[in-house]
């Protein structure tokens, strides 16, 4: 597991150094099932499904190489929020934290939205160790408050078939994990208007405050129904053709989930600065429609 380590100059020609001394843990179970429940000569129903269940920890970030101790901080940011209205401060969200899942949200707790004292809303940040301090930063009043990679993943396809038509739907889901809405903290903050756009309801809101919290953390679970195709073998008795088939298929058809944003589907797997993040600038999802025919002469 390669990580890089600070080294210093000399003895090392750079001050960055990757070393293969980190431990982590990955354990999982995966189970495919395809059962046929209805097969005749005019109608059958293929089933399949696949689910797999994982489970990730960062056992260790410090070892020896050469005999030389290295070590490297057991809380490390590596995503949060950027861009329009956020320059500076403590806005940080997922991190990587030794004992925890690789890609976990780490964030100060919102007890509500209160008066700031001169008209507008902010966010009533908890003291979470009691110091009658508010602090922000990665040591301070912050908590594991959930992980952005999903602990259990589906994929399904189901086909039906009755004489010369046919249907086949295929799904996919992600359970367990969690969503920072990024997208909602951004364009509800007022003190980003008139300089930039903000959602039709952010004035009655009244929120002026960027900071990040769990207030905008939301489940991530959903069950998206990804393709659904309906064809009809035409019977055709023709010297020219031998099969005729028409169908119609629409792309990303429906998705059910309890999160509020425009999509639950965001990056969710790879460990970057977006994992798990609904970034404000994030390309809208799109369905699409295609008709095909396929002629075989």
């Amino acid at each position: 597991m390669l990580y890089e380590y600070d080294v210093p100059v000399p003895t090392f020609a750079f001050d960055k150094l990757l070393a293969n001394i980190g431990s982590m843990s990955n354990s999982g179970f995966e189970l495919g099932i395809g059962i046929v429940p209805i097969s005749k000569k005019d109608m059958e129903l293929n089933v399949n499904i696949n689910m797999a269940w994982q489970k990730n920890k960062l056992l260790s970030l410090n070892g020896k190489l050469n005999g030389r101790d290295m070590t490297a901080s057991d809380i490390t940011p590596i995503g949060g929020m950027n861009g329009a209205g956020f320059h500076g401060g403590y806005n940080d969200i997922i991190y990587q934290i030794v004992g925890q899942p690789l890609g976990v949200f780490y964030l100060p707790h919102c007890k509500g939205i209160v008066d700031n004292g001169h008209g507008h809303n902010k966010y009533d940040i908890a003291d979470l160790n009691n110091d009658n301090v508010i602090d922000l930063s990665d040591h301070g009043d912050r908590y594991v408050a959930g992980q952005a990679t999903p602990k259990m993943t589906l994929g399904s396809n189901i086909s039906f078939r009755y004489k010369d038509f046919d249907v086949s739907l295929q799904m996919n889901g992600a359970f367990g994990h969690k969503i920072f809405n990024g997208t909602a903290l951004s364009y509800l903050n007022m003190s980003n208007f008139p300089d930039y756009n903000v959602l039709a309801e952010a004035p009655a809101r009244n929120i002026v405050d960027q900071n990040v919290t769990d207030y905008w953390l939301e489940r991530g679970d959903y069950l998206n129904f990804d393709y659904l195709t309906i064809g009809w073998n035409t019977p055709v008795r023709n010297k020219y053709i031998s099969s005729l088939r028409v169908s119609f298929s629409i792309n990303n058809l429906a998705t059910i989930t309890s999160y509020s944003g425009l999509t639950p589907i965001i990056n969710s797997y790879v460990v970057d600065n977006t994992l798990g993040i609904d970034d404000k600038r994030t390309y809208p999802p799109y369905r699409t429609y295609s008709f095909g025919v396929s002629i075989k002469f």
